[in-house]
């Protein structure tokens, strides 16, 4: 996708207002200070909010607006169907006002430069809010016609790591995964990641998991850069990346994120399935496992695009959902 016209317009935007400039790895603390009052959500982290902001700004990360008091990631993207149009991301806005500038910005940004505004991962009181300032549901005006929320079309789907890996619920399907997750034990072996070598070679399972003949990729509209920041610019305490190997073979390559001390969540699990069948669920089982060796207690795997993606999540010990809303300026 080409960027530099979504580059070139947020420069701009950047140049009239000193609120917005580009976000850079310096800008972790700072998010992390204002995540770490939020309520729960799977978007209280570092990595989700520089996960999609690859190729824009100077560090890839994406721009922020930060005015002392109000916080939110925001970028330029064109519109996943109709790439001639760019639009407007807020991501996890955060601040006692922020809701009011971004009310502004969007009808300002619209006359200005005919750009819509989407807010990314918003509760619902937020949501309701927007609404009486003239913001809509996605189903509306999409992301994309078959997932109008992005991963917030279903709601986040939270588990109970010990439940997880002891079956309360004594669920049969969960009985065969984990019967699945000992056998793949003897099978492969986890490396946790930190060199720039060892990224590299998560970067080539990223590839080579796109190029797969799977049928749960049919509908892939994401590419190996889409988990390019989560790769090479996320790993910091607290965010921990591992590889899947076989034998000598990279099979896999997925991470663990603390959010506070009974939170964790997860931003990639990219498995070569035609290798390996099974891999997605191993990886969820053997991060509970590191959940509760760590003094945790909830794993929580964010929404889904797909009802395939939702069921599978559903197949674990689930504690509760939690539905994160997008709105839309158009």
């Amino acid at each position: 996708m080409n960027l530099d016209k979504a580059n070139k317009l947020i420069e701009k935007i950047a140049q009239s207002d000193n609120n917005i400039t580009p976000a850079s790895p310096a800008d972790m603390p700072l998010f992390n200070e204002f995540l770490s009052q939020e309520p729960h959500t799977y978007g209280n982290s570092w990595t989700y909010v520089v996960q999609s902001k690859y190729g824009i700004g100077p560090y890839g990360l994406g721009y922020k607006y930060y005015d002392g008091t109000n916080l939110s990631s925001v970028s330029i993207y064109p519109k996943m169907e109709n790439p001639d149009l760019l639009c407007f991301y807020w991501t996890r806005p955060m601040g006692p006002q922020i809701l009011d500038i971004i009310s502004k910005y969007s009808a300002e940004l619209l006359d200005k430069y005919s750009t819509p505004t989407f807010l990314k991962k918003i509760f619902k009181e937020q949501f309701h809010y927007l609404q009486k300032k003239g913001f809509k549901e996605t189903s509306y005006f999409p992301w994309h016609s078959k997932y109008p929320s992005e991963d917030d079309t279903y709601p986040e789907i939270i588990i109970d790591a010990k439940a997880t890996v002891n079956n309360y619920s004594n669920s049969e399907t969960l009985k065969y995964s984990l019967k699945r997750y000992r056998n793949l034990l003897s099978r492969v072996r986890i490396i946790k990641i930190g060199e720039e070598s060892l990224r590299m070679k998560a970067w080539t399972v990223a590839d080579e998991f796109f190029r797969q003949q799977i049928p749960s990729l049919a509908d892939n509209i994401s590419t190996s850069f889409d988990y390019y920041n989560v790769i090479f610019n996320s790993l910091y305490p607290g965010h921990e990346l591992f590889l899947i190997e076989e034998k000598t073979k990279e099979r896999g390559v997925f991470d663990l994120n603390k959010l506070d001390e009974q939170y964790y969540s997860i931003y990639m699990s990219l498995m070569l399935r035609e290798k390996i069948q099974n891999l997605n669920e191993f990886s969820i089982i053997y991060r509970c496992h590191e959940i509760l060796q760590k003094g945790g207690v909830y794993l929580n795997m964010g929404g889904s695009e797909t009802k395939g993606l939702h069921n599978f999540k559903n197949k674990f010990s689930v504690a509760r959902q939690n539905q994160m809303y997008w709105a839309a300026y158009y």
